[in-house]
């Protein structure tokens, strides 16, 4: 960690009245849950994506969507949050504790849940959940995915095909939630990326709309990424010790 860069970011924190968290797969592969490219580990070495997470793929054969689907829930199930995302929780109930009315929202690529788990009280899932089915032509039917639902079936409201509740390869994101997104990125004083490659579009131009908007943009990644030569700070460093020693670092100075 560059010498001061802790200091300064706690001291941005301190004056922001609106913070946003975007985070990605790296930070839950503490928790065990792969990365999707990464590797050795990677979650698309075994199989092809078209097949197993695509929106044709589930289209064609909505039984193998749905059953490496549920595979994969039972990883996240199996595993919990890690110091990572139980910092962000803490760090959420520091500024609103401390620094009311200052308002943390985390922006999340991951399906996993992790940061409600922990405590976060604000969390836009933008590409959505595992933890939950949907009608396929959205006609208001939603219930939790229980691990006894292992076979596809009909919507019983309208008689649809019941689908998880995540955005599938092909698929736009949901219009209201990525809005809400965009909305809290733009409105952002500090904009912190944590565990993100920054491929994935369009959820990778959420931290340069909220660095043409006047936010402080923190990059917390072990590894450069495209976004590292336009962040503020690009901090090396994994989310765990970052934002752990962030939050002690700002009960320190209200000691």
């Amino acid at each position: 960690m560059p010498p001061g860069s802790l200091e300064s970011v706690a001291a941005l924190l301190r004056e922001s009245m609106e913070i946003v968290v975007f985070s990605g797969a790296g930070l839950s592969a503490d928790s065990g849950i792969p990365t999707f490219r990464d590797g050795a580990t990677g979650l698309w070495n075994q199989v092809d994506p078209d097949t197993v997470a695509s929106i044709h793929g589930f289209r064609r054969n909505p039984q193998v969507v749905w059953s490496w689907l549920l595979e994969l829930k039972k990883l996240v199930d199996d595993r919990c949050p890690n110091a990572g995302h139980q910092a962000l929780a803490r760090l959420e109930e520091v500024c609103a504790s401390k620094f009311s009315p200052t308002q943390l929202t985390v922006i999340t690529q991951n399906i996993d849940g992790y940061h409600t788990r922990a405590g976060n009280q604000q969390v836009l899932e933008i590409h959505g959940t595992i933890h939950r089915l949907r009608c396929q032509q959205h006609c208001g039917y939603a219930a939790l995915w229980e691990q006894s639902a292992r076979e596809p079936f009909a919507c019983p409201r309208c008689g649809a095909p019941a689908r998880p509740d995540l955005v599938l390869f092909g698929e736009m994101l949901d219009e209201e939630i990525f809005a809400a997104a965009e909305m809290r990125s733009l409105a952002a004083d500090l904009f912190f990326c944590v565990g993100t490659s920054f491929t994935v579009q369009p959820a990778a131009l959420l931290p340069l709309w909220a660095k043409r908007a006047g936010a402080t943009v923190v990059e917390v990644n072990p590894h450069p990424t495209p976004l590292s030569d336009a962040a503020d700070y690009s901090i090396r460093s994994g989310a765990s010790p970052f934002f752990s020693a962030l939050c002690a670092k700002l009960e320190e100075g209200l000691a």
